[in-house]
């Protein structure tokens, strides 16, 4: 196949938009690069990024528009369907676990709970290569907290309701509110008359202060939860970024000798249909995942395709993910209203995990009979997390990823669920847990390691005997960080992209 011919306009492709792709097209343009980010998602129409000058822009999916953008794809097996290119989430449905991944410039932000956390583990970066230094990661948490604007939830905050509601005089019980709480990307109205106001925040870039009727996971319309297509993209968007939406990555291909250093990515424009591929020097994959995963398998496998990578789909998890419905029926203020998340809980004996719960703001939008509506307003959300041990396995058979995962061998979820049924026996209100376990933090596939035989990329993020291909996402993380990822994920991205920057 010919090399298009404006294909040498770009330093760097990075696939995938969501915080490790966003951080690092950033870094990298700010650098100097000239970088494409391919994205198979849309531009998502909020309030910043109308404010942005983005024309083309897919609804989220709220009230009847839930009907037709909330589901992209689903997958079972060899089993695909793919529903809209404009919806917001796709399924993986495997034997011992569901994955929910999101589709969106901005990714997985545009549906996280907002929450800003490092690792569980202090030590996590360290011994996972001898030529990294755990200290050119973790020097980012801070920054990151602060791009994002994160707030940490403290009792004297005026809000319709939150962990202290719910644990107003924990003293003596095994559950109680966490201490300290973790912080929240969430832009909070300094009182409550101005919920919902527009302000100017940066550079004409406007967002509207939390209104608590929505910014969960079907995303913030108004931008109140901060996200990064806003924070880290807009910033350098025409100033060495380019964003090509609803553009799907198929694979990536090392040119021959006599076309020099570097790759063509083959993708499709899911607008027109047509097919095209783009020539950079370098790569940085951050497609999420299991779409990361995917498009390394699917690349090793072609004819002159990427050099086979022997740990690929090793070291895969879950992240402990777990969640339930706490049902409170006398509950004074309706779960309809509510930040993304109300805080995180500990329960005594259970310090492994890390607990947490909120409410359903936005739901009360979706077409739904009233009395589902009337029990989800007293229903609660909440969620464990925690470590899993690793040792699943991403294989790719017949064009599709499958999985072995067994939960029940995962101790992670039986403290989740002894944890739970404390809570339910302690407030005496029911808890319905999840029976098969939904993950939306996945981890691994093409992890840190050591060398090509325990990990798929160095200590650089570049992928083991293929030079200038990176991976910047939650595939490349070393194990599970046991809480929220987004800022390990995002550390991870500034690091690689320091890297790219500083290599001839």
């Amino acid at each position: 196949m010919p090399l298009p011919p404006d294909s040498a306009q770009f330093d760097i492709v990075v696939i995938g938009s969501g915080f490790g792709g966003s951080v690092t097209a950033n870094r990298l343009a700010l650098a100097g690069q000239r970088v494409l980010v391919l994205e198979r998602g849309p531009w998502r129409d909020s309030l910043p990024v109308r404010s942005m000058g983005v024309e083309r822009r897919s609804p989220f999916p709220y009230g009847v528009k839930a009907l037709t953008h909330l589901l992209h794809s689903l997958h079972r097996g060899r089993w695909d369907l793919r529903l809209n290119k404009a919806g917001m989430y796709e399924l993986f449905s495997f034997p011992g676990l569901n994955v929910l991944s999101t589709s969106a410039v901005g990714g997985g932000s545009m549906a996280f709970g907002g929450l800003l956390e490092p690792p569980r583990e202090p030590a996590f970066w360290h011994d996972r290569h001898p030529q990294l230094d755990p200290a050119s990661i973790e020097r980012y948490y801070g920054k990151i907290r602060a791009d994002m604007g994160g707030v940490r939830l403290v009792p004297e905050q005026t809000l319709p309701q939150s962990v202290w509601t719910h644990f107003p005089d924990a003293t003596g019980d095994r559950c109680h509110p966490a201490d300290p709480q973790p912080c929240m990307a969430l832009l909070l109205p300094p009182s409550p008359a101005e919920a919902g106001r527009t302000v100017t925040v940066s550079a004409g870039l406007e967002r509207q202060y939390c209104a608590f009727d929505g910014d969960s996971f079907l995303g913030s319309r108004g931008g109140a939860k901060a996200s990064v297509d806003f924070v880290y993209l807009a910033p350098v968007l025409g100033k060495g970024v380019t964003v090509r939406d609803l553009c799907r990555a198929n694979t990536i291909q090392p040119l021959r000798a006599a076309d020099g250093a570097g790759y063509l990515v083959h993708f499709s424009d899911l607008t027109t249909g047509e097919n095209a591929a783009v020539r950079a020097g370098r790569v940085v994959l951050a497609a999420g995942t299991m779409n990361s995963v995917r498009l390394l398998f699917t690349s090793s496998r072609m004819p002159s395709g990427l050099v086979p990578m022997p740990s690929l789909g090793r070291t895969f998890g879950g992240n402990g993910d777990l969640m339930a419905a706490w049902s409170r029926p006398t509950a004074a203020v309706s779960s309809f209203t509510s930040t993304p998340s109300q805080g995180a809980f500990e329960v005594d004996g259970h310090e492994a995990v890390s607990f947490g719960l909120g409410g359903f703001p936005g739901v009360q939008s979706l077409p739904l009979p009233m009395f589902v509506k009337r029990r989800l307003a007293r229903m609660f959300f909440l969620y464990g997390m925690g470590a899993d041990s690793g040792k699943a396995a991403v294989t790719f058979e017949n064009d599709h990823l499958q999985l072995g995962y067994d939960h029940r061998k995962e101790a992670i979820y039986d403290a989740i669920r002894s944890g739970l049924r404390i809570l339910a026996s302690e407030s005496g209100d029911k808890v319905r847990v999840l029976g098969k376990p939904l993950s939306v933090h996945p981890w691994g596939g093409a992890c840190l390691g050591a060398d090509a035989d325990h990990g798929v990329v160095d200590q650089r993020g570049e992928v083991y005997g293929n030079p200038g291909l990176y991976i910047a996402d939650g595939a490349a993380l070393p194990s599970a960080p046991g809480g929220p990822p987004s800022v390990a994920i995002a550390a991870w991205a500034h690091h690689v992209a320091d890297g790219i920057a500083q290599s001839p």
